[in-house]
């Protein structure tokens, strides 16, 4: 994609115009493997109430529901244009633009909480943290999915506004706002095009599932 380091951050945060369109199409492709293994990682059950943080243009939505057809979906985006995208491409699902610092749902609506590849871009994360907290049924699950600061820092445009995790960061986040780490899993994805098209990269993904107490 021709457009600066800084242009690509921005981009990949909060998608915006034609610019943002083709970042969310390029996401797709650069976030096909993480999202496999996080939708595996669910552990769907009939009539699951799930809310997912960051859904982009919604490219994956009908996977999810189509691994269980009655569950109860919500997806929230910080990007208007990703929000019409998604719901151009999902008819009659329920998308809301808000940021994840205060959503508008109402308490304890859902029992499981997801996100991909957003946690970097949570300028507050406690602040998140105790809303997704607050969303969330008793013992209800979030479940984050990152890619390790390790193979994060490789890419170039990670230095504009990105806050890179590795496992033991997370771990301690999810722990002091009210999430009980119960389980992690780690894969290594084969070489692929950075998600601005910049370099080949090989990225660690990580999906932890964290749940409320």
């Amino acid at each position: 994609m021709d457009m600066t380091f800084a242009e690509a951050a921005r981009q990949l945060r909060q998608p915006d115009g034609e610019g943002g369109i083709k970042m969310g199409l390029q996401m797709n492709k650069s976030n096909r493997l993480i999202y496999e293994m996080t939708l595996n990682f669910l552990q769907l059950k009939k009539e699951d109430a799930i809310l997912e943080i960051g859904m982009g243009n919604g490219h994956f939505v009908k996977e999810l529901i189509e691994k269980e057809p009655s569950i109860h979906y919500t997806g929230v985006d910080l990007s208007g244009v990703m929000v019409e995208e998604a719901r151009r491409k999902n008819e009659g699902i329920t998308f809301l633009c808000a940021a994840a610092e205060k959503m508008p749902v109402e308490d304890a609506a859902f029992n499981k909480v997801f996100a991909v590849n957003v946690l970097y871009f949570w300028d507050q994360p406690a602040v998140t943290l105790r809303e997704i907290h607050r969303i969330l049924k008793p013992e209800g699950e979030l479940i984050l999915a990152i890619r390790s600061k390790a193979t994060m820092q490789l890419l170039p445009f990670v230095d504009n506004g990105f806050t890179l995790y590795d496992l033991e960061t997370v771990t301690k986040l999810l722990q002091e706002n009210g999430f009980h780490v119960a389980e992690v899993i780690t894969a290594i994805e084969p070489e692929k095009l950075a998600a601005d098209g910049s370099k080949l990269v090989q990225l660690e993904n990580i999906c932890i599932r964290g749940v409320k107490f």
